[in-house]
């Protein structure tokens, strides 16, 4: 940090003002080992807004027993327009910082243009749920530990995966996220633009939407001096889809697929992904591509990186099931059976919450 600061001076009329606190409304905590990055304050102002503030929180942002449908009746427009915005806020907080919510987010958006009173409703216990974790954050550590997949000397490595025909047009959902230094770095959870014939096609796309991004990625350390020698690790959970990245397999069924889908096919022949299976409950990026059972949701938001950041200052790690006080910190593991945060330490305290 110190020598890319003596190069920026060199170049540039430019005042040190130390280690940053807050960019753009994102709040920065740094450690001797690790780095925060949190929203409080805007998450805040989101819930005072919609009167949301004194709301019991949950833990979770959607129910996947409810069924969302689009809308039959017409509604007055003025609720229309409050739910755009709430879905506005909503989607900005997500493409900031906060994955966890990015599938709901963006579920919600899709009934924008004619939101019913349910539509409202779900947006609402997103707001509950926010109101729980309002001081969750991403957390980078100085470590690069990796909980799935072969290890490699890079610096990043991604999940892709794909939602099949959903009930509204049957078109599929596409996920993908990338994590290094334990934390997640970039995220999309969208809908596919044409209808996938098969999950092994729907799989297909979303594998190239996630290569995309990891030439960006590679790009971006690239110019910041972090150059990456071996293969990408992108990891699939399906045979098929993963198997056509490496030869036309299936020719008969994918013949229609469109070209520029098959780009990560020249990927993978040039050595700059390596696709790699990857099975639930390890796959990571399913919290991006639908709505889970509450054991699995937990464990996704766990892995990438996010936590109460508050508690961490103090020693105290909080999840949705227990209470740990440690008397030092040192590391966050997942523990796979129990599916809570763990902190590794020569003294710990546990109680019930």
């Amino acid at each position: 940090m110190q020598h890319l600061g003596d190069d920026l001076k060199s170049t540039f009329d430019v005042t040190d003002l130390g280690e940053p606190t807050k960019i753009v409304g994102i709040e920065i905590t740094c450690r001797q080992d690790s780095v925060t990055i949190s929203q409080p304050a805007y998450i805040d102002s989101i819930l005072r807004k919609y009167g949301m503030q004194n709301a019991n929180p949950i833990s979770m942002p959607m129910d996947p027993n409810v069924k969302l449908e689009p809308n039959r009746e017409q509604q007055e427009s003025n609720h229309s327009n409050d739910y755009a915005s709430l879905i506005e806020s909503l989607q900005y907080l997500t493409i900031a910082m906060r994955p966890d919510i990015a599938y709901a987010a963006n579920r919600l958006a899709a009934y924008t243009a004619n939101p019913s009173f349910d539509h409202y409703n779900a947006a609402k216990r997103i707001l509950r749920y926010i109101k729980g974790t309002m001081n969750y954050g991403i957390t980078y550590h100085d470590e690069n530990t990796r909980m799935v997949g072969p290890t490699d000397p890079n610096t990043f490595y991604g999940f892709s995966d794909a939602a099949f025909a959903n009930a509204d047009d049957r078109k599929s959902i596409s996920g993908y996220v990338f994590l290094s230094n334990m934390g997640a770095i970039t995220w999309m959870s969208k809908k596919q633009t044409t209808i996938a014939l098969s999950t092994t096609e729907a799989e297909y796309m979303a594998l190239s939407e996630a290569a995309r991004e990891v030439i960006w990625l590679c790009h971006l350390y690239g110019e910041l001096g972090i150059i990456q020698s071996c293969p990408i690790l992108l990891l699939g959970d399906n045979n098929g889809s993963n198997s056509m990245t490496k030869n036309p397999q299936f020719h008969k069924r994918t013949k229609h697929i469109d070209l520029r889908w098959h780009w990560v096919r020249d990927l993978v022949n040039n050595g700059l992904i390596n696709v790699v299976d990857c099975r639930d409950p390890q796959q990571t990026v399913d919290i991006m591509t639908k709505s889970l059972p509450r054991p699995k949701y937990i464990r996704h938001v766990n892995e990438l990186g996010l936590s109460d950041a508050s508690a961490i200052l103090k020693g105290i790690i909080v999840t949705g099931i227990t209470r740990h006080k440690v008397m030092w910190y040192y590391n966050i593991k997942t523990d796979v059976d129990n599916q809570i945060i763990i902190i590794v330490s020569s003294s710990l305290q546990h109680t019930s919450i």
